[in-house]
């Protein structure tokens, strides 16, 4: 039986296209990862699942056997029509040509509740991942593989190198476990950079208390849009004054910068900015 890298040659040979580098195309070639992908995934025969850039269809394969009805959504029109014609007789397994990230998620699936499993184009992971953080309560649980310096973001702790927006807002709604890191040989063609797989488990209210989650929000990037200022002088960019009264009154020392606030601290700023009197 031909390996997984020599049908992923075939396959594109046979439809006349190379690998997209804009749409981060990196097709999974290696059976051990996608074995560990669906161990990590816990799928269960009754589970509906969604697997974002199939691509030409490797991990698919397994999801199908492993969950009770499987969508596909794939954005280049030669491969979303291969796997058409590849699951044509297995009327649990459905494909859009379709952009996730346009895509109207409520009226497309049905189901209350859907599990992610995919490996992720690296060029669009985060909007994505910030995508289905939005819409958690359809997709309650999430083991995609992504770019390694994306995923150490995700989970990276305050003060660290990686501690930025997506780590705060990720963790605000969800438990992120790293699965395991993944070599550039498992890909065809090889990328440059390491991979990693990464099980999100998301909740619907935030881990910590907050009157305004949009305030939270843009606390948070105001406080990294330039990581050399000072909390305060980032606060002030964004139109927030007074805040004198609003370090007195959290106890949070706004000479501070924003990357060494954890959740809390955030959450107690923000708080305190959403108040009436704060402006």
């Amino acid at each position: 039986m031909p390996t997984l890298l020599q049908q992923a040659r075939f396959a594109l040979g046979e439809l006349g296209i190379r690998p997209h580098k804009q749409l981060g195309q990196h097709f999974l070639i290696d059976p051990a990862v996608i074995a560990r992908m669906i161990a990590a995934a816990r799928i269960g025969p009754a589970d509906t699942v969604l697997e974002i850039g199939p691509g030409l269809g490797a991990l698919s394969e397994s999801l199908a056997e492993a969950s009770a009805r499987l969508y596909l959504v794939e954005l280049d029109t030669p491969l979303a029509d291969r796997l058409r014609q590849r699951f044509a007789g297995d009327e649990r397994v459905q494909v859009f040509t379709a952009d996730f990230l346009t895509l109207d998620l409520p009226a497309t699936f049905p189901e209350p509740e859907i599990r992610v499993v995919a490996s992720l184009p690296y060029n669009v992971a985060t909007p994505i991942l910030f995508r289905l953080l939005e819409h958690r309560r359809q997709f309650p649980e999430a083991t995609v593989m992504i770019q390694k310096e994306v995923a150490e973001r995700l989970s990276a702790a305050p003060g660290t190198k990686a501690y930025g927006v997506p780590s705060v807002l990720t963790q605000l709604h969800a438990t992120v476990t790293t699965v395991g890191t993944v070599r550039p040989g498992s890909f065809f063609p090889a990328p440059k950079v390491e991979s990693q797989i990464v099980r999100l488990v998301f909740q619907q209210a935030p881990r910590v208390a907050m009157q305004d989650e949009r305030v939270f929000q843009r606390v948070v990037k105001a406080a990294f849009a330039q990581r050399r200022k000072t909390l305060r002088n980032a606060l002030r960019a964004v139109g927030y004054n007074d805040l004198d009264a609003v370090s007195a009154q959290t106890g949070i020392d706004l000479q501070r910068r924003g990357e060494t606030l954890n959740l809390e601290e955030f959450a107690a700023l923000a708080n305190r900015l959403a108040e009436p009197t704060a402006s």
